[in-house]
């Protein structure tokens, strides 16, 4: 028997007389089938063994493993510069965010915009009556002829001698001529001058005076409208004709003029106030004519339902006028001849 044939009884395998298959039994490298060991510095430890302060079982110390399971790793021990790699990365973390943050600032702009210029550079400190006092002493010494002051300007609020009115507006025969009774808060102005009836007792009357006094009118309501909480109406009332009593008046409603009240007060009316012989070529003299072409006549008319009465406003004509003056000189020389004036 040869010498591989001898190994072949040997070793149980097939005669291979190649010489292909190894010198050595593959079995043999495979490892030992043995019960895992724990790290050595674990030590198993009952859970009887140990109570926690509250009373609590504790747990084994390390937890067993099922055989066959990888040996436990040891935690690595802590670095004592750790804390220092903590606050150094917390640190890196804390200035980059700072960077990006200054970046996008940069980039897009603050956050808070910036206010837009105001919409008058006056405006009154007070509200309520008081704060149309403010206005009407604002605005009456801008207007002038030749160097005098036109009129002086009463305020208050739609009341006649205490008595509270409400706004009954006849509309004109080409809106139907319906009765709009209005009784929301309101603002009163009288502009007087010194002659009789509230006369301009200086010039001459003329349509470029009564623009001028028209642009008064607006600009005070303006002002109300912008700058008084809760106003939805002012009634101007407007200086007579020299003989005439005082019959004209001007209305505005506070939402007819949102358009003059959104944008300032400048981009309304000229930052200089005209005088009667340039108001027609002022820039606003456009929108002035449009804005108080309506004119009416007013009357005062108690109210038998109430304690209060009504500040009566009718689209004005020539004709409507004169039989109003005719009724007004009539009801004066009934009161003075009842006197006994």
């Amino acid at each position: 028997m040869s010498e591989r044939e001898d190994d072949k009884q040997e070793s149980g395998r097939p005669w291979d007389p190649a010489g292909t298959q190894p010198k050595h039994d593959p079995s043999a490298l495979l490892p030992d089938t043995r019960e895992p060991l724990l790290p050595p510095e674990a030590e198993v430890v009952e859970s009887d063994a140990i109570d926690d302060d509250d009373g609590r079982e504790g747990d084994l110390l390390p937890q067993r493993r099922s055989p066959g399971g990888a040996p436990a790793v040891a935690a690595a021990p802590r670095s004592s510069y750790s804390p220092r790699f903590q606050f150094l990365t917390g640190a890196l973390v804390a200035v980059g965010i700072a960077a990006l943050v200054g970046i996008v600032v940069l980039v897009v702009g603050p956050s808070t915009s910036e206010p837009g210029p105001p919409w008058s550079p006056w405006k009154p400190s007070s509200s309520g009556v008081q704060g149309a006092t403010e206005i009407a002493t604002h605005v009456a010494p801008e207007y002038r002829d030749k160097g005098q002051q036109l009129v002086n300007i009463d305020a208050n609020d739609l009341s006649f001698k205490g008595v509270p009115l409400t706004v009954a507006l006849r509309t004109g025969a080409d809106q139907g001529g319906n009765i709009q009774i209005h009784g929301e808060k309101g603002v009163l102005y009288q502009l007087c001058g010194l002659g009789p009836s509230c006369a301009i007792n200086k010039g001459k009357a003329s349509t470029e005076r009564g623009l001028l006094l028209r642009r008064e009118g607006l600009e005070l309501a303006l002002y109300t409208f912008r700058y008084l909480d809760g106003v939805k109406q002012v009634v101007v009332l407007i200086p007579p004709v020299k003989g005439k009593a005082q019959t004209i008046a001007l209305y505005f409603r506070r939402d007819e003029v949102q358009a003059e009240l959104k944008r300032p007060l400048t981009s309304s009316l000229a930052p200089k106030v005209p005088s009667v012989a340039n108001v027609t070529l002022s820039p606003d003299a456009a929108l002035v004519d449009q804005a108080t072409d309506e004119q009416y006549l007013f009357t005062l008319n108690g109210s038998s339902f109430n304690n209060g009465g009504f500040l009566v406003l009718e689209p004005y004509s020539p004709a409507a006028d004169d039989k109003l003056q005719k009724d007004l000189k009539a009801q004066q020389q009934q009161a003075a001849a009842a006197s006994g004036g």
